[in-house]
């Protein structure tokens, strides 16, 4: 594939992309234009314009002015399975069993 890339010129949209992406933002090509955006960024966030050149300027601007990433939680985050939550849980697999069995030998 890097062949393949050594002899092809770079389009200036994907030179353009190439060069936001590594200040940390996307450039996507929509009918009529251009849409930049932060990476993780939702639609509020979103630059829409029809020039290329006004769109890498855009970007570059607001990427100087990127507020700071936030900070990693600390401790876990989500359930993680244990030996004990494991225990737990086939004990209530087995009183289940054996409530529907005493209820099926009572009807």
């Amino acid at each position: 594939m890097a062949y393949i890339l050594s002899i092809m010129p770079l389009t200036p949209f994907q030179t353009a992309a190439d060069q936001l992406w590594a200040l940390g933002q996307t450039l996507r090509q929509v009918p009529g234009g251009y849409i930049v955006n932060f990476r993780n960024g939702g639609a509020s966030t979103e630059y829409q314009t029809e020039d290329l050149g006004d769109a890498v300027s855009h970007a570059r601007a607001v990427a100087a002015d990127a507020p700071a990433p936030s900070l990693p939680p600390l401790g876990p985050t989500g359930s993680r399975p244990t030996r004990r939550g494991q225990m737990y849980k086939h004990n209530r697999k087995l009183a289940a069993r054996r409530r529907r069995q005493a209820a099926e030998k009572a009807s």
